[in-house]
């Protein structure tokens, strides 16, 4: 996308700078429509890639989709495991390291959020509890934590320590056209067993809104994939 605007920011400076006829700005404003285009059908291109990392009938938590089936066993705050169905796949990007997310519905029509990360090992989360600022208190401020890439958060008798920060964009349903950004912060409990994240959405306002959970980490082993996504989409 950067590479794309630099290259329309030079050919408009080249424009400018020598006089040229209506048919050579045609010419120049279709060059720039181009390169554009190109681009935002690579990030569509490598969004959808995103999607289809394994051999697509591998019933495995990294290939579900919307409409996939999935139980979630051994959960601290359910009596139950958690049968899921996936209403939506969400991609976070972080320059080119990426994670997603799966917006779950149960039976009752109580919503469940699956963090996916699959980077140099498979880490799944089930967010338990969304959190308010009262819930917790942060051994500094976010941003000096984020600068000293060190600090702690205590939950609920618990402390969390920082483990990493940054800057991501939020895709809805892994759509280029439905970008968000935002500014994450994620603390682990000593046992790895447990997260509580920060994240701060930037609304085109200039506002902040700052959101908080409560996450616990579960095993490849807790997880049962009954499909990948529904019958239609065969």
């Amino acid at each position: 996308m950067y590479v794309a605007i630099y290259g329309i920011i030079i050919l408009v400076i080249v424009a400018m700078s020598i006089p040229m006829s209506t048919g050579f700005l045609a010419a120049l404003g279709l060059i720039a429509a181009v390169i554009l285009i190109i681009t935002l059908a690579k990030r569509n291109f490598d969004l959808k890639q995103n999607m289809t990392k394994y051999p697509e009938d591998l019933r495995i938590i990294q290939n579900v989709k919307e409409g996939g089936v999935i139980k979630i066993a051994n959960l601290d705050e359910y009596d139950t495991d958690l049968e899921l169905k996936v209403i939506g796949r969400n991609l976070y990007m972080e320059g080119d390291y990426s994670w997603y997310e799966l917006e779950c519905v149960r039976n009752d029509g109580e919503k469940v959020w699956v963090d996916v990360d699959d980077d140099d090992s498979l880490v799944v989360s089930v967010v338990l509890k969304k959190l308010t600022k009262s819930d917790l208190k942060f051994s500094s401020s976010l941003s000096n934590i984020d600068e000293e890439e060190c600090g702690s958060v205590n939950y609920n008798g618990t402390s969390y320590h920082y483990i990493d920060s940054g800057d991501a964009k939020f895709y809805k349903h892994c759509d280029d056209a439905k970008v968000e950004n935002l500014y994450y912060w994620d603390f682990k409990s000593a046992s790895g067993r447990y997260l509580v994240s920060v994240e701060d959405w930037k609304g085109g306002d200039g506002k902040h809104d700052y959101v908080y959970y409560y996450s616990q980490i579960v095993t490849p082993m807790s997880i049962t994939v009954y499909s990948t996504h529904s019958e239609e989409q065969r």
